[in-house]
């Protein structure tokens, strides 16, 4: 007999609507606002909460599995760009960056490296 699984997983990344309450902004003016550093509404820090932590975990995702479909070479350039990138896009958006630094994901050996380009500045 096949077990039906009625909710989904709840793995820190839902988005869902039965995870969130409703805002009166899009999730795009959300974004756009925690990013600058904004004072947001409770629900809507909530919300960009979510979506920051997508975005680092997209990014550490892509870092942790570079080697696995490129030569180690390619792989430590892909990384170095995924870093950099990543340490601009924060030092840009004072809103997510104070998530980042919030994070477990700066603290990955990943992490630990755009975090470091961000105290020296080197993006």
């Amino acid at each position: 007999m096949t077990q039906v699984i009625s909710e989904p997983v709840n793995s820190g990344y839902n988005l869902g609507k039965a995870n969130m309450t409703q805002s009166q902004q899009s999730l795009q003016e959300i974004w756009r606002q925690g990013c600058l550093g904004q004072t947001l509404a409770e629900e809507d820090e909530t919300h960009f909460a979510a979506l920051a932590r997508s975005r680092f975990h997209t990014f550490d995702m892509s870092a942790s599995h570079a080697g696995d479909t490129r030569s180690h070479a390619e792989a430590a350039q892909w990384v170095e760009l995924l870093v950099k990138g990543l340490a601009r896009e924060l030092q840009e958006n004072p809103g997510l960056e104070r998530l980042w630094h919030q994070s477990t994901y700066s603290e990955t050996i990943h992490g630990k490296s755009v975090s470091f380009a961000l105290q020296t500045q080197i993006v």
